[in-house]
């Protein structure tokens, strides 16, 4: 057996048996749907390879590939698209941020067969991008009415959602009551005994979360969603507020340590748990953070809760086919957000400042080292996959 194939069993040897499967399986679909699950192997070979300058420190979601970039409507109900995953979430320095991203469009660059040179120019137009933003020092968000290609196209599909018809494809009428269907892939079901711990571990959120003031929860099911977050206990709960007669759909997801917590050493200002670490660095990273987020203690586990939505959605390499050049062009329009977010959550917990963001993106020298790294980084995927996949079981 590999070190790599050690490496991934032991990150994820708490897992049951049947997620494990499942996750394995999705890991083997290409190097690119390997990649997004192994973010603990990009952490510890960025550590082999680069290092953590702690001068400088930023806010990093930690997982920033293509895919994790989306749409979701915030606590004002507008609509958003902005960085969308904080699970890895750490104050770390800027580097591996976007050294993730670059390091996904080489990978999406392989399995779209594009020459090397083109990929090459795409990555230092991306990284001049994102330090051209960076530099001029102001935190900004995506407008809708400037996206082009695929990524316009993105935002007016999203239009024609809308919640009701949402609501029903998740939903059944049981005797006159309004339950969850689940359909074996994206939802299952749970025992009645797991069903009420996590009702009864919602109850606190009545009082202490003004969102949910006038909530019911109605019923639960066990979700199954994303690639690397594949085994952590993650519910969707069926909701009806009285006093605005809708009903809601929830997503209670488990947090747990990031991948970099036991690898960086930048010392971590001190949070309560981990849902706390991972809803602070969204609040503060994002524009406007999504509708219902807060955390949840049940049966001694830390979860995170935020509003399920019609409009939350993620650019899938899918849309693409094998059209780089659209890709480009919508990396080119994710590129700017990285900076918006590091700007946005400067000076906050231990974070560097703007002004000595801005002087490090004035710099050039570690352009290039970027780059070089992904490069490296994108060679350790694709031999990590090959081994991954010739021992798949």
């Amino acid at each position: 057996m590999s070190s790599v194939i050690k490496r991934i069993n032991e990150y994820d040897k708490a897992l049951p048996e049947d997620i494990k499967k499942m996750k394995f399986k999705a890991m083997s679909e290409s190097p690119f749907r390997f990649y997004r699950g192994t973010c603990h192997l990009f952490a510890e070979d960025f550590k082999e390879l680069y290092g953590f300058d702690s001068k400088l420190k930023t806010w990093i979601c930690g997982d920033l590939h293509f895919e994790n970039f989306g749409s979701y409507k915030g606590a004002n109900r507008l609509v958003y698209f902005d960085l969308n995953d904080f699970d890895e979430a750490v104050l770390a320095t800027p580097q591996p941020e976007i050294t993730r991203f670059l390091t996904s469009i080489i990978i999406a660059g392989e399995q779209m067969k594009v020459s090397t040179a083109s990929v090459h120019k795409t990555l230092e137009e991306l990284t001049d991008l994102y330090a051209a933003t960076l530099s001029a020092g102001k935190a900004l968000m995506m407008e809708s009415e400037l996206a082009k290609g695929i990524l316009k196209k993105y935002f007016h599909r999203l239009q024609s959602r809308d919640r009701e018809t949402f609501i029903a494809k998740h939903t059944t009428d049981v005797k006159g009551k309004m339950t969850l269907k689940p359909d074996g892939v994206h939802l299952l079901p749970i025992d009645k005994k797991k069903r009420e711990e996590v009702l009864n571990g919602l109850m606190p959120l009545l009082k202490r979360n003004k969102h949910f003031a006038d909530i019911n929860f109605l019923d639960v099911a066990f979700r199954i969603a994303g690639t690397g977050s594949l085994g952590l206990e993650r519910y969707v709960v069926l909701c009806y507020d009285k006093n605005k007669k809708k009903h809601y759909l929830i997503d209670i997801k488990q947090a747990r340590r990031s991948c970099f917590k036991d690898i960086i050493k930048i010392k971590q200002p001190v949070f309560g748990n981990e849902a706390e670490r991972v809803i602070y660095s969204e609040y503060t990273m994002q524009f406007n953070a999504k509708a219902f987020l807060t955390s949840i203690k049940i049966s001694n586990k830390w979860f995170t809760v935020k509003e399920m939505q019609p409009l939350v959605d993620k650019l899938s390499l899918k849309n693409f086919g094998n059209d780089f050049a659209a890709l480009k062009e919508s990396a080119l329009d994710m590129a700017p957000l990285i900076a918006y977010d590091q700007l946005r959550s400067s000076g906050h917990k231990g974070a560097s400042t703007a002004d000595e963001l801005i002087r490090f993106a004035d710099k050039g020298k570690w352009k290039k080292e970027v780059i070089d790294l992904s490069a490296k980084l994108a060679d350790n995927n694709n031999r990590y996959f090959k081994a991954f996949y010739e021992s798949a079981d």
